[in-house]
């Protein structure tokens, strides 16, 4: 249950908080790795061996790549894995270059997280940057929703929509950076997901200064409905909560 439910929630490739300015554009590709610890092993022991592949990832991958680590902070704990590997490249070419790479040149590296983490789902997708997070490359809050699109509404409806919503972030001072992250190999069988939702801040009282701003600002709550409706253009599920930090890669 837990990883099916990761897999339906974060199977996607994408520029999120994870881009930095080598990767900046409205599109990106991302490999993500939903895992628990080993019993006896925590986040200390992953960030022992992350600092190693930092190392490794800067003299071995052929292509630009970023890796974060996300630990769930607002979850219920058994739906959502421990720890949660993402990690960017600018293209999906660029992503598959690395991975052939990883695979036939990690060596006893690949053993070390294996001794640290057990992973249970490897998926890879596309993202859709909505509005550019403001500290990109950097650690932030990471609230994720799973979302499917209406029957008959189409992505070109979603796009407009999303372009409003961050047209009234910005006019409004509203922080945090929006991006759509589609899915791709390694979702679930069966998956009803299209596209997960993701607001990335730099911390949890940006996050809440954000959403006390926009119940003050008259008229907020409308013109969200007016730009989204009702659930007219897609459902999304509960919000779960992630802190993200950076690990490296190359450049």
């Amino acid at each position: 249950m837990l990883y099916r439910q990761f897999c339906m929630a974060l199977p996607l490739v994408a520029a999120v908080f994870a881009t930095n300015t080598a990767l900046a554009q409205e599109r990106a590709a991302m490999e993500s790795w939903a895992c628990n610890y080993v019993e006896g092993k925590d986040h200390d022991d992953l960030m022992k061996v992350a600092a190693k592949w930092d190392k490794w990832a800067s003299k071995n991958n052929p292509a630009p790549y970023r890796a974060y680590v996300l630990t769930p902070v607002f979850a219920t704990f058994e739906e959502v894995p421990q720890s949660v590997w993402i990690g960017f490249s600018p293209t999906s070419a660029d992503l598959g270059a690395n991975a052939d790479a990883w695979m036939s040149e990690s060596g006893d590296l690949n053993d070390e997280f294996n001794s640290v983490v057990k992973c249970g789902a490897h998926t890879m997708a596309g993202s859709r940057e909505v509005r550019a997070y403001e500290n990109a490359g950097g650690a932030g809050i990471v609230q994720l929703s799973a979302c499917t699109v209406k029957e008959g509404v189409s992505w070109a409806q979603v796009a407009k929509a999303d372009q409003a919503w961050a047209d009234f972030m910005t006019e409004n001072e509203l922080p945090g950076g929006v991006y759509r992250w589609g899915v791709g190999p390694g979702t679930a069988k069966d998956s009803k997901m299209d596209f997960y939702a993701v607001w990335i801040t730099e911390s949890l009282a940006q996050r809440g200064a954000a959403i006390d701003k926009f119940r003050s600002i008259e008229g907020a709550g409308q013109t969200y409905r007016n730009i989204y409706g009702d659930d007219n253009l897609y459902s999304c599920d509960n919000a779960r909560i992630y802190h993200g930090v950076p690990v490296g890669g190359s450049d």
